[in-house]
């Protein structure tokens, strides 16, 4: 008969003992078999005995909160215990395995390379130091008035504390999943976003410029909302947790959940208002020693004859 193995379920990172010799008694007591720290398990628990036969059976000794075995509560009388069995102990969920049990394959993370750079503390520093000058730089080409140093600093430090929140949070989600504290990797992850977001929108204003239009821009914003965070969440869940593809991707879209909302929210308003009168319309500043278009520019008589055209009792000379 294979050996016995008591698993014992916890958050992350499951526990697991031999039971070799029997009886074997489980509880919060010191003098248990096996211990288990949890406020709703009784001091002396439970009791597995094994015959001559090599027959399991389980005694309840629980006045508190019980046991259930395989979704039955059981009483205090010896009751067989099969193998494989699922037992509850109070809160505590214990299961009863044989150890040649066949395991799922080994999760192969073969993505390492890329994101074991965000646990270099250097090359996450890099990362963050060159997030708070992208966003220093993003205020200013946004600012149409002179301000002082301090307003944009004021405005990098605000984002950055935003920045660090968000990572907290990211590597409380990885803790909670594999109990791996991965802070420095978690904020060297939200700066590679942050950044990737000042990008798009340098292209996307460049593309913005060379077609005369807002549409590459908000495409570009577009594509990182939605699915690019994600995607990039669900990889480093996959990394940094050792989560299976389902888990984390269900990780990555609970993440970037609020990113999505607002993004799909923004779409609608845009759309809504798209057909009805701006009374402070949005003027594009960039400018280029290029001149680069993809239509020809159009002279100022050619524009003021268009406007004429249109507006003919409101033009003035």
């Amino acid at each position: 008969m294979a050996k016995i193995v008591l698993e014992v379920q916890k958050r992350g990172l499951n526990q697991y003992h031999k039971l070799e010799q029997f009886p074997v008694t489980v509880g919060r007591a010191l003098d248990n078999d096996i211990i288990l720290s949890d406020g709703s398990v009784s001091a002396h628990h439970l009791r597995i005995e094994q015959e001559e036969n090599g027959e399991l059976y389980l005694q309840n000794l629980s006045e508190e909160n019980g046991t259930s075995m395989n979704g039955h509560m059981v009483g205090s009388q010896r009751s067989l215990l099969p193998v494989p069995s699922r037992l509850l102990l109070g809160g505590r969920r214990i299961n009863l395995l044989a150890s040649d049990l066949a395991v799922v394959p080994a999760n192969l993370l073969k993505f390492g390379s890329f994101f074991s750079i965000l646990a270099n503390p250097l090359w996450v520093v890099l990362l963050l130091a060159l997030t708070g000058l992208a966003l220093f730089g993003e205020k200013y080409m946004h600012t149409y008035i002179a301000q002082g140093a301090w307003f944009y600093v004021s405005e990098v430090l605000l984002n950055l504390a935003v920045l660090l929140v968000f990572a907290l949070i990211l590597s409380t989600v990885t803790w909670l999943v594999s109990h791996r504290w991965v802070f420095t990797s978690a904020v060297g992850m939200v700066s590679l976003l942050t950044l990737l977001k000042s990008l798009f929108g340098v292209v996307g204003g460049a593309l913005d410029y060379f077609f005369t239009s807002d549409v590459p821009q908000g495409l570009l914003l577009t594509l990182y909302n939605i699915p690019l965070v994600t995607l990039l969440l669900y990889f480093y869940q996959r990394w940094a947790s050792y989560l299976r593809p389902l888990y984390a991707l269900g990780i990555a879209v609970l993440l970037s959940l609020p990113l999505i909302v607002l993004e799909l929210i923004d779409l609608m308003d845009r759309q809504v208002l798209s057909g009805e009168f701006n009374p402070d319309p949005e003027y594009n500043q960039t400018l280029s020693s290029f001149n680069i278009h993809a239509a020809p520019t159009q002279s100022l008589d050619d524009y003021m004859t268009s406007v004429q055209e249109a507006l003919p009792s409101q033009t003035e000379e």
